[in-house]
């Protein structure tokens, strides 16, 4: 089946002619199937006549490039802001007592030592009362967790771990504020789709771009590590609104033939957000400064009130007729191009009922396309974060990881243009899904000590699974009808953040056990790619 021919295409939205209902519709259903064709005129002709991608959809496209930067940069910084140092306690106490002490004598008489022989952590001997000679000659026993706070050895950067101290009895806390971003991604996911269908796409976007501004910018003077942790959950339900609600205006305004282009280029801003987090990290010493330096882009995003559009379908099928004449000819205008008289005049419109996540479950062939997207997103969330985690763990150069991490991300991004273009939105997903998958699988069976080759099948996992998010953004817009979009958007979130949620709990009950997550991942990611043959061809 061709993808174009599917029900519920914006392509197969009719508007009929002469002695025709006057209406439109936004499924074949509405349709009598012995109407005459030269009775119908399909939606892609009025985004034809307005110019299919002149400069109005160019500037539309331009227009997601900065906000899928800030999602890179908010989404990836914790990873950066959240890195172990070494740390032991602060034993300054003996100083006062005797102030020539180097840290290793120091250490020597304040610190208990391992089996292994390095000191502890997060344990103290007791502080005492005696002269520096007694506690030289008879030495310390007592032990205690540490009282006067930290000290952080070779601490070149003031981290997030550093000036909250996020270690020793707190160190699980950089776990917590993540699980409280999942939460706020998979709230996301609940409350998007109304507020898209009852408020529209325009103001949706707006509110997320404003979140991106309270909560993204704003974490930078954040006073306590509670506040960042509430600041985490408004900017997990900013990047899941923002996708959910940018891709579908987005896709409202294109031809399915320029979807993909437009799609996989914005994911390539996603890759330079995180080119530009590497970057940062690399040269400001200080997690508030680069926290303000990532996020100043946000300024620009006040623009987007005047020249961000609405969507023309959803002013339709709000019963917005005047609005959505006026849009279009807008677009027509800044491409040049003058919409016939007599085609806006046939738009006339009932206002069409919204679909629910529910209702994408009611009828057999959806239900079968729904819960198999729901699937694939699921596994590429938990594969990709699991192929990432795997990646930063293997003994290699810290910013030369990140950096190749994100060209990988931008090869991965361009290349879905070629891919969908050659072998179709089936086979690529498959294709995709079976590559980050197999080349996961394989690393199982390869010892540690050949990091090269664990390097190079993990970036190769990686490019499979970076493809494939792009993929399935780009196949997802395509497979739900209209008026279903939205819930098809917030129900296939719902998965990727049940993705992200069970990587968590599965990395906290298996955390030094790399090969089982590379099973896992490789199990999840290649069991989607062979369900990906379920979808219809195209």
């Amino acid at each position: 089946m061709d993808s174009s021919s599917q029900p519920g295409h914006p392509e197969e939205t009719k508007l009929q002619k002469g002695s025709c209902a006057k209406r439109v519709g936004f499924s074949e259903q509405l349709h009598s199937q012995s109407e005459d064709d030269d009775c119908m005129v399909t939606y892609t002709n009025i985004l034809q006549a307005a110019g299919e991608f002149g400069t109005f959809q160019r500037r539309l496209v331009a227009l997601t490039f900065i906000p899928n930067i800030l999602s890179a940069f908010f989404l990836s910084s914790r990873v950066i802001l959240f890195k172990k140092l070494p740390h032991y306690c602060d034993t300054s106490w003996l100083l006062a007592i005797r102030p020539n002490l180097t840290r290793q004598e120091l250490f020597s008489l304040t610190l208990p030592k391992k089996a292994d022989g390095h000191f502890e952590s997060c344990r103290m001997y007791s502080p005492v009362q005696w002269d520096f000679d007694s506690i030289v000659k008879y030495g310390l026993n007592d032990t205690q967790e540490c009282q006067y706070g930290w000290i952080y050895i070779k601490l070149t950067k003031i981290s997030l771990v550093s000036e909250f101290d996020l270690v020793c009895n707190r160190a699980s806390e950089p776990s917590k504020a993540g699980d409280i971003f999942k939460a706020g991604l998979l709230l996301g996911s609940f409350i998007i789709g109304i507020m898209c269908d009852r408020i529209g796409r325009y103001k949706t976007i707006l509110i997320m771009l404003l979140f991106y501004g309270v909560f993204g910018f704003g974490t930078t003077f954040v006073p306590s590590f509670i506040i960042y942790k509430t600041f985490q959950f408004g900017i997990g339900i900013a990047i899941t609104g923002y996708v959910i609600s940018s891709v579908t205006l987005v896709s409202e305004w294109l031809l399915i033939s320029q979807r993909t282009h437009a799609i996989a280029l914005a994911h390539c801003f996603f890759a330079l957000g995180l080119l530009l987090l590497s970057a940062l990290d690399y040269s400001i010493p200080h997690w508030r400064l680069l926290y303000l330096t990532g996020s100043a882009p946000v300024i620009f995003l006040v623009s987007y009130i005047w020249i961000l559009p609405e969507s023309p379908l959803w002013l339709m099928m709000s019963g917005q007729m005047e609005k959505a004449k006026f849009v279009l000819c807008t677009a027509a205008s800044i491409n040049k191009r003058t919409i016939p008289p007599e085609l806006l005049k046939q738009l006339n419109v009932e206002k069409i009922p919204y679909g629910t996540m529910l209702g994408l479950l009611k009828e057999a062939p959806m239900r079968k396309i729904t819960m198999i997207m729901g699937y694939v997103w699921f596994s590429i969330s938990f594969s990709y974060l699991g192929l990432t985690f795997q990646i930063q763990k293997l003994q290699t150069n810290m910013y030369g990881t990140y950096i190749a991490l994100a060209l990988v991300e931008l090869v991965a991004r361009l290349s879905c243009i070629i891919l969908v273009e050659k072998l179709g939105k089936r086979s690529s997903q498959v294709l995709m899904l079976l590559l980050g998958g197999i080349t996961c699988l394989l690393q199982v069976f390869i010892p540690n000590e050949y990091l090269s080759i664990h390097l190079s099948l993990s970036l190769l996992s990686q490019i499979g699974m970076s493809a494939a998010i792009t993929v399935a953004f780009i196949y997802s817009a395509d497979l739900f009808p209209i008026a279903f979009r939205q819930p098809g958007f917030c129900f296939v979130s719902l998965f990727f953040s049940l993705g992200a949620i069970f990587y968590s709990l599965v990395k906290n009950m298996v955390p030094d056990h790399p090969k089982m997550f590379r099973i896992i991942c490789g199990v999840l990611a290649t069991s989607g790619g062979f369900l990906s043959f379920l979808f219809p061809q195209n």
